[in-house]
């Protein structure tokens, strides 16, 4: 298997850490639109979601707002193909997430706040593998 990347734009990169800071105390959370080809993960398009957990130590997305972005996703021609969230400290995923991973077997993408770190991790075989993230200016 060759290496999977992350392939994301510097204004999503920015996108994000801004919604992140706006959602403190609270992790922030989104989904990532894109398209798969071989083993690069396109990211298109950003779906800001509610973190309905209200901390700062997890998340949960809205099931009706989950369910809308996967329609809109399907009428755009777009997979979900990454989730994203924040962690105060640390950026490898929790127990928690390492749960949900079995379950949404995408690429996890995490914003570590305390060091301003992006890691992405994907869980493939039930071993959890870093994603590489390439960030373009376009």
């Amino acid at each position: 298997m060759t290496e999977i990347t992350l392939l994301m734009t510097e204004t999503q990169i920015n996108s994000i850490v801004c919604s992140t800071r706006e959602d403190l105390p609270n992790e922030s959370c989104s989904l990532l639109l894109g398209k798969m080809v071989g083993d690069e993960y396109n990211v298109k398009v950003l779906k800001k979601m509610s973190n309905i957990a209200n901390s700062q130590y997890s998340f949960n997305i809205d099931p009706d707002e989950l369910m809308k972005v996967y329609q809109s996703a399907s009428k755009e021609g777009l997979d979900i193909i990454g989730i994203y969230h924040s962690h105060l400290v640390g950026s490898r995923p929790s127990s928690t997430d390492l749960s949900y991973m079995r379950i949404n077997p995408v690429i996890w993408l995490i914003y570590e706040l305390s060091n301003s770190r992006f890691k992405a991790y994907m869980l493939i075989d039930d071993n959890l593998k870093e994603v590489k993230i390439k960030v373009s200016t376009v």
